[in-house]
């Protein structure tokens, strides 16, 4: 029997929770939930969920906790105390998971504290999003002994398509403020595109289809993580960030004049020549 343990059922703790309940296993799937919502704690129980009356008393009933609380205090505070969930898994033997984006030192300390008891405690952050959640397609980033990761993967692909082991504790957390930073980065960009596009009187479907479409092969990212990326990254030469400079400053001269603002642009075209080592 898997006993899996979700502390915080919001956003992504219930979504995980939905995916593994509807799911369809082999083996059977017991999930103990503990949230300080009653209407997440509610919408838990009525797709199955074994609902837990602390976080203490869900780490004593479960073989793994995963934490997916939204900041470092709130991983604190279900984490540590004589009911939190490293004193209950201390008398279950389960291992502690920090699905949460939080410091790497928060969870650094508190695998310490943990390890004092004898409890393994990682830091396991997922990305992938709700959607990915629900559909068991998450990734699940692991940091700290590889058998710690191995011992938590069967739990971990109940609810991920990818889990990999990252390198020492905290690594994994490291890993995951990198990877938001592009999902952050692109939105932002992508929203200064489609306002200079509206302002300039573009239809917007036909501009979401060619973004689409040319993203085939010339996007995400434009390949750089089709294979290991290459650091520092390659030096693409003069013509590379000249025509980058008049495609970046054409943007930002419409942009101008139809008074539009487009500062991550403007930064863009500021900097390009020292991320490309010109």
């Amino acid at each position: 029997m898997t006993r899996l343990g979700i502390i915080g059922l919001g956003d992504m703790g219930g979504a995980i929770a939905e995916g593994v309940l509807t799911g369809q296993w082999d083996d059977e799937v017991t999930v103990v939930g503990f949230d300080v919502s009653e209407e997440a704690m509610d919408r838990f129980t009525e797709l199955g969920g074994i609902p837990a009356g602390s976080v203490g008393e869900l780490a004593r009933l479960v073989d793994l906790v995963a934490v997916v609380v939204i900041d470092d205090a709130q991983v604190r505070q279900v984490c540590q105390g004589d009911d939190g969930a490293i004193a209950g898994a201390a008398e279950s033997g389960a291992l502690v998971a920090v699905h949460s984006t939080v410091l790497p030192a928060t969870v650094i300390d508190l695998a310490a504290e943990a390890a004092e008891v004898g409890v393994a405690l990682i830091d396991a952050p997922v990305t992938g999003g709700t959607p990915s959640a629900r559909s068991r397609d998450l990734v699940v980033l692991c940091g700290g002994d590889e058998a710690h990761t191995e011992r938590g993967r069967p739990h971990f692909e109940r609810y991920g398509g990818m889990v990999v082991n990252v390198g020492p504790l905290g690594s994994a957390l490291k890993a995951k403020v990198a990877r938001n930073l592009i999902t952050y980065a692109e939105l932002a960009v992508a929203y200064e595109a489609i306002a200079l596009a509206a302002a300039a009187d573009v239809d917007l479907g036909a501009f979401a289809e060619i973004v689409s479409y040319s993203d085939r092969n010339i996007g995400p990212h434009v390949g750089v993580f089709t294979g290991p990326p290459t650091y520092p990254p390659p030096a693409f030469g003069g013509s590379f960030t000249q025509i980058a400079h008049k495609d970046l400053r054409g943007a930002l001269a419409l942009a101008e004049e139809l008074g539009v603002e487009l500062p991550i642009t403007a930064l863009v075209d500021q900097h390009i020549d020292a991320a490309f080592g010109e």
